[in-house]
This record gives structure tokens, C-alpha cells and sequence, in this order.
């Protein structure tokens, strides 16, 4: 492949440098521009010094004693839909001994498509049994890395725990949110090579869609082909969530 991870590059289209985490599949890659961790066609990106070879060299002028003050370099433009928390994966290929290409693990990261600061109380079990325990503040708008799974674990029941907090308290607003996750093999596989085929980096599913309020704590089992909460005005629908199986308990 023309690039390798730890290489420095730039992006085509923004002129905004960066470098390569890990490669997603054949055509695609991810790549840290700013702090910023995002997926790109390895089409739309180079290495740096192709960019300083082509650009004309200007002439010289004379010398001002005025003081020119550089600008910062811009950091990519997100525009984020308001959509609610989402687990995202993003399948890593590798090759097998026949030099096919075959899932090895999935990127898990939690997407915060809201505007609060969230802290979590994050945990994953196998088997039953927990075998990760970690606690994360996660901005606005931001995306949090949380761990690597490899493929053939899903073959050992997991589940996410996931237990949200506003990081400052509101009182108009729950105390946590608590959210259990249980992916299913057969649908993780069908999304994930179906990611794949459509040249896309991850798929996702929304946790929730806004923060509950106060009052409205909620203990949620969702499964990996579950639907999505029915939210009016922000609140969650208590009877929505008792048809699709959630075992909701209102604070006393």
C-alpha cells in the first residue's frame, strides 16, 4: 500500500496536514489531522513533500518592516447533525494464509453528537464476566476511542455497559443514564461487510437521542438490530421503550 501507518501526509482538498493511524480496508484509511482522528479515501490525501515540489516558487520582494502575523492552520470543518449518542465500529481488515481479506477486529467508539459534556462509567463483559472497566469524559460533538474487539469474540456473548452522567449536574435532568448493549454476531457481520462493500468506514447505533430528564432514569437493554428510542421533545416515551422490551425504572 502507498501509505503507511506513522506517515506524514496531507489532505488534497484542504491543504491541512496530518498523519496515518491505520489503514480500514483496501481503498480506506484513517488518518489525525490536528487531533482530530477521521476516515479518508486514500485518493484524497498525499505525502507532504509532493505538495512542496509542485507549488510555484514566488518571487522575491522587497523587505517591509511591517510585522505580518501568520495564521492558524484551520482544523477540519464537522458539520454534526444534534442526533444523539451513537456506539460506532469500524471493521479492520486483514489477510488470512490464502491472502484473502478477512475481518481481524472492530474500533468501538462512542460518538457524542449532542452539546452536553458527558462523563461515562464504561464496562464490557464476556461470558459473563468483565473483562474491562474504564471511566471517560466526553466533549461536545466529540468522539471517543474506546477499545479494540476482535471478530471472534462476538462468539462470546458480549456485553456493553454503558453508565452516562452530565459532567455538571442539572437539576432539571436524571441523575444517569444507564445503557446495556449486547451486539449480535450475525448482524455485526452482516453490517460490517456491507460497510465494506459500500466503501464506508463504520456503522452505528444510537444509545440514545438526548439526555433524559429528570425523573425519567432508564435502564436499557438494546441488542444490536433494535430500533431506535421514540423521543417527543426531548423526553423519552416511557410506553415506546416498554413495547420494545426495556426494563425502564422511573426515580421515586
Amino acid at each position: 500500500m502507498k501509505f503507511q501507518e506513522g506517515d506524514k501526509i496531507i489532505v488534497i482538498a484542504t491543504g491541512e496536514h496530518g498523519a496515518v493511524v491505520e489503514w480500514i480496508n483496501k481503498k480506506m484509511l484513517t488518518i489525525d489531522v490536528g487531533g482530530v482522528q477521521f476516515p479518508v479515501y486514500a485518493d484524497q490525501i498525499d505525502f507532504p513533500y509532493f505538495d512542496a515540489f509542485t507549488k510555484k516558487k514566488s518571487a522575491p520582494t522587497k523587505r517591509s518592516t511591517s510585522i505580518e502575523i501568520p495564521n492558524r492552520e484551520k482544523k477540519p470543518v464537522r458539520n454534526i447533525p444534534r442526533d444523539g449518542v451513537h456506539l460506532s465500529f469500524f471493521p479492520i481488515l486483514d489477510k488470512d494464509v490464502f491472502d484473502e481479506d478477512v475481518f481481524s477486529h472492530f474500533r468501538v467508539y462512542i460518538l457524542n453528537h449532542t452539546d452536553d459534556r458527558l462523563m461515562l462509567h464504561f464496562r464490557v463483559f464476556f461470558k459473563e464476566q468483565k473483562e474491562l472497566e474504564t471511566k471517560h469524559a466526553i466533549a461536545a460533538l466529540e468522539d471517543l476511542y474506546l477499545f479494540d474487539m476482535s471478530f471472534d469474540r462476538l462468539n462470546d456473548h458480549p456485553v456493553y455497559n454503558f453508565d452516562f452522567s452530565l459532567e455538571q449536574a442539572n437539576s432539571q435532568k436524571a441523575s444517569h443514564h444507564a445503557v446495556s448493549y449486547k451486539p449480535r454476531a450475525k448482524q455485526i457481520l452482516t453490517l460490517s461487510e456491507k460497510t465494506v462493500k459500500e466503501h464506508n468506514a463504520s456503522f452505528s447505533f444510537v444509545l440514545f437521542q438526548s439526555y433524559p430528564e429528570k425523573g425519567m432514569e432508564v435502564s436499557a437493554e438494546r441488542t444490536s438490530d433494535l430500533k431506535e428510542d421514540t423521543m417527543v421533545d426531548g423526553s423519552i416515551d416511557l410506553s415506546q421503550l416498554l413495547k420494545a422490551g426495556f426494563k425502564v425504572q422511573r426515580k421515586r
